[in-house]
């Protein structure tokens, strides 16, 4: 029996942050196992579909996602209701903070192209602390779609980071949301049945920027 099983409406990550290691990466990210982000979809009581690879170097950040599904429409209206990942990063990781901050960033990317780009940013600020959201054209994707998964690999240039700074910084907040049509999604951390995740960074999880071998 679990521990949490008589603590209904809380899920284990309630209890205790996520952290895990963002490798450096020199030049490209490969989908190798050092990279790859551990799966927090147990914890969630979710159902994990996607294999998640990080990595990081003073100039960008690398993603790359192997979804293990069909990809099969963007969402009309709403891209939650297809096929999208979300990206949130907080270039500070400030915990402390119980509202969306400079720092915050919000992506989303499709599988493929949705008004003439793979992915933008959408961070909505709450207050008049805010940075100017990136050029969708700063976005690198690369989209590979096969009848039963697909994969995208996504890299994000320092300059489309407020606040990016490895060097006096070595923490990112950080989670994600893989969306698919007709089913629930994929988290990293924290459920956005619990949350508002867009408007609480500080329930995010960690990614530690560290090289090889640290």
């Amino acid at each position: 029996m679990s521990l949490f099983e008589d603590l209904p409406g809380f899920s284990p990550v309630q209890f205790f942050g996520i952290t895990a290691d963002c490798i450096y990466c020199k030049r490209s990210l490969k989908a190798e196992k050092n990279f790859q982000l551990p799966s927090t979809t147990e914890l969630l009581n979710e159902d994990g579909f996607a294999d998640v690879y990080v990595g990081w170097n003073m100039e960008k950040l690398f993603f790359h996602f192997s979804v293990k599904v069909p990809f099969q429409k963007i969402g009309d209206g709403d891209f939650r209701r297809g096929d999208s990942i979300e990206l949130f990063i907080d270039t500070r990781d400030l915990k402390s903070k119980s509202t969306v901050s400079r720092f915050c960033h919000h992506f989303v990317f499709f599988p493929v192209e949705s008004q003439n780009f793979y992915g933008r940013e959408i961070t909505r600020f709450r207050n008049e602390e805010m940075h100017r959201l990136c050029h969708p054209e700063d976005l690198l994707v690369k989209a590979e779609l096969k009848p039963q998964s697909y994969t995208l690999a996504i890299e994000i240039p320092a300059h489309s980071l407020h606040g990016y700074d490895p060097l006096s910084f070595s923490r990112l907040g950080f989670t994600y949301r893989i969306n698919r049509t007709g089913a629930p999604p994929q988290h990293f951390a924290v459920s956005s049945d619990e949350y508002v995740i867009e408007q609480h960074p500080a329930t995010w999880g960690t990614l530690r920027l560290v090289k090889e071998g640290e």
